[in-house]
């Protein structure tokens, strides 16, 4: 399953096999996913390796991972629109600390301390005199507004 000649980092291979899994549906939302060293069995390389790889599903938004109970496939949260004036600033990040606490649902706090691992925020800034809004990327869909068209006023 491995193939250590590909070129392809051994971690972003298993990740790649655990990300088609959840794609197939063998792990579906809110299922836990075997342990580090379960999944170290299952594709024949060290707990390092799955680390990395449970690393890069979490940034990825596909996992959520709870110390001492392991990682389970994250939920497709609905998305709702959120419209973005021409000329506004956007910037995807990864959530500060007191982000992750105050965008957190009260199960995502009881749960997990904060919003989960891997969910990166918008950092939206309409203009200088406007206030800044932080909007949870799992939450929001952006909806962009054309630019005007040059010559138009």
């Amino acid at each position: 399953m491995i193939d250590y000649s590909s070129g392809v980092p051994v971690y972003r291979q298993v990740a790649n096999a655990i990300r088609d899994d959840i794609t197939a549906g063998r792990y579906r939302p809110g299922a836990w996913l075997p342990s580090e060293s379960q999944l170290a069995q299952m594709y024949e390389v060290g707990r390092d390796t799955v680390r990395e790889a449970l690393a890069y599903l979490r940034a990825e938004g596909r996992i959520t991972t709870v110390r001492k109970r392991g990682s389970m496939v994250a939920a497709e949260p609905s998305r709702e629109p959120y419209r973005v004036l021409a000329g506004t600033r956007v910037i995807a990040r990864m959530p500060t600390p007191d982000e992750r606490r105050d965008l957190a649902t009260p199960g995502e706090l009881r749960e997990f301390g904060g919003m989960p691992e891997g969910v990166p925020v918008f950092d939206i800034a309409p203009g200088p005199r406007k206030h800044r809004k932080v909007l949870r990327g799992d939450r929001v869909e952006l909806a962009f507004d054309d630019p005007p068209a040059k010559g138009s006023a």
